[in-house]
């Protein structure tokens, strides 16, 4: 048996997409072994959502829309919506727990910068890593401050 190049040609936002006659696909690969697939026929204007067990989205589905999206806004709204849910489920079948990068753990040296629902930390070793949280997530974390700055 060969090896398999499972590289897509292009990276968007942190989906990896592929381009093939009139269609557009993009993948987003969780820990957790699910991968959420976003298609769009560009010739019709219409897309779906699927979620599945397997790192190459080739495995049991767990969840598809029901019908197509003919709005690209709403498509998204819905993918982004189907990656928080899949990212809070439990591992699956032949997933391992693995640890962030280790230059990840380090101290964050000097300020932490928030601009529009992202955080920048930079990192003792003066690397920076950045973090974009959703409107909810920034809301929560909000509200969570608040209450620690009552205390």
């Amino acid at each position: 048996m060969g090896v398999v190049d499972d590289a897509w040609p292009e990276m968007v936002d942190g989906w990896e997409l592929a381009r093939s006659q009139g269609r557009e696909t993009y993948r987003r690969r969780l820990a957790n072994n699910v991968t959420v697939l976003v298609i769009w026929e560009t010739v019709a204007g219409v897309g779906r959502v699927k979620a599945r067990v397997g790192s190459a989205g080739l495995g049991r589905e767990l969840t598809c829309s029901r019908a197509d999206f003919r709005d690209r806004e709403a498509l998204w709204s819905a993918a982004w919506c189907v990656v928080e849910m899949a990212a809070n489920l439990p591992l699956f079948e032949g997933a391992a727990r693995r640890s962030a990068d280790p230059s990840l753990r380090e101290r964050v040296a000097g300020c932490v910068e928030v601009d529009a629902g992202a955080l920048t930390f930079t990192l003792v070793s003066g690397q920076e890593v950045t973090v974009v949280l959703a409107d909810e997530q920034v809301a929560d974390l909000s509200r969570a401050l608040q209450v620690v700055a009552r205390a």
